[in-house]
């Protein structure tokens, strides 16, 4: 099952979507936002997202956001397009929801999502180990997106913020 995207009226689940995985396909970096106890935090990774607007990243546990997001797993995210010249035609999505380290069953999906998208990562055998195991000094996450903010200035207009709920 893929997700659906729940809008204000007048807008589609087919227009959002579309527009949406254009972002999301467009670029390979976000930013992460996260809390802890020195506040708030934010950091730039590459994701893959699949087709259950599930993002994953890869991160060391020692970080300062991975260690907020295991004691505080809201988060919000960003990604951007560049636009075609200063402060026309942009595109980009903020996204909010839940962190967590993905294990077992979940790490599997995971690492096929990310080396979808990134071919060359964890190709040694020793390492795709370390990953499905939990057992190495990086780990990789899941985020559960459960809502978002679209602009899509070519596609719906400009200075025009969508929000939509995820339907999963």
């Amino acid at each position: 099952m893929t997700y659906r995207l729940k809008a204000e009226e007048g807008t589609s689940d087919a227009s959002l979507r579309a527009s949406l995985e254009a972002v999301l396909s467009g670029t390979t970096l976000f930013s992460l936002a996260t809390s802890g106890p020195d506040g708030a935090h934010i950091n730039t990774a590459f994701f893959a997202a699949d087709s259950e607007l599930d993002l994953y990243f890869v991160s060391e546990r020692s970080t300062r956001h991975s260690q907020n997001v295991a004691s505080d797993p809201c988060v919000a995210a960003t990604v951007m397009l560049q636009p075609p010249e200063y402060g026309e035609h942009l595109q980009g999505v903020q996204l909010f929801g839940h962190v967590h380290e993905a294990r077992e069953t979940e790490a599997k999906t995971a690492l096929a999502c990310y080396q979808g998208r990134f071919p060359s990562f964890a190709q040694d055998a020793a390492m795709r180990d370390l990953f499905l195991n939990g057992s190495g000094p990086s780990a990789l996450y899941r985020f559960r997106v459960d809502s978002l903010m679209l602009l899509d200035e070519p596609r719906f207009g400009r200075r025009q913020y969508l929000e939509a709920t995820v339907i999963r």
